[in-house]
């Protein structure tokens, strides 16, 4: 496509512009905004365009909007780095870093019809293997920052229907079920926009975007695929580091 055929909106322009200078530190937390009369005049546009812009910042949860009073840069969470290439427990790994940490179980039972064939296929199971599913809420530094989902053959944990107390780490059940030496492998991780239900969950709005983890867990004993993880992370919330994925 030849750059002249790249029409961009005056809206675009104006959050464009916004993010270059947060981004680059001209505008930092706290900072007012001028006002939408001031930008419309600045930018000779309507006044709608630049609320327009405004909405789609504070989506992006770059502002925030106080009535009545005007509209200012949000302040910044801190940023919890994750490394994804170990083989140690999200939990464990917020430990180290000593940051507030919650693991909160959202779903605990059998994956739903679609789910259970999808996923069935995708960890070789047979047939008539059922497939769990174990939900979490990930809260560090009392922020909901992701979804933690496991879809595990039931032919592995047979017990695990009805412990929900004991599945907030995964980890951690296999551990106490003999399950100690796992790998994962086959990773992808690509980006997305929350659903609502993630959106409710997360405590993010829709232009909040996600980064996308899933892989195989392999029990290196029996070589058998015991689980699919997928994993969603507020991207405003980590600083990520792959390093050599297993």
């Amino acid at each position: 496509m030849e750059q002249d055929d790249f029409n961009v909106s005056s809206e675009s322009v104006i959050r464009n512009a916004i993010q270059e200078m947060i981004l680059a530190n001209e505008l930092k937390p706290g900072d007012k905004l001028p006002s939408e009369h001031t930008l419309a005049d600045e930018y000779k546009v309507k006044r709608i365009v630049v609320r327009n812009a405004f909405v789609q910042l504070e989506k992006m949860g770059l502002i925030d909007s106080r009535q009545g009073v005007g509209r200012f840069i949000k302040e910044r969470r801190p940023v919890i780095g994750l490394d994804m290439s170990g083989r140690r427990s999200f939990s464990d790994k917020m430990n180290e870093q000593g940051v507030p940490y919650e693991s909160r179980v959202v779903f605990a039972g059998y994956a739903a019809d679609e789910e259970q064939e999808k996923y069935r296929e995708v960890i070789g199971a047979g047939g008539d293997t059922a497939i769990y599913k174990v939900a979490r809420l990930r809260i560090v530094n009392h922020v909901p920052c992701a979804i933690h989902m496991s879809y595990i053959r039931e032919d592995v944990v047979p017990r695990i229907d009805g412990e929900r107390d004991r599945l907030s780490s995964m980890f951690d059940y296999y551990r106490e079920n003999g399950i100690v030496n796992l790998r994962s492998m086959d990773t992808e991780v690509h980006a997305a926009f929350p659903t609502l239900a993630e959106q409710r969950h997360l405590e993010c709005q829709e232009l909040v975007p996600l980064i996308v983890y899933e892989s195989r867990t392999m029990d290196e004993d029996t070589g058998r695929i015991i689980e699919q993880t997928r994993i969603l992370y507020r991207s405003d919330l980590f600083r990520h580091s792959l390093g050599s994925v297993n």
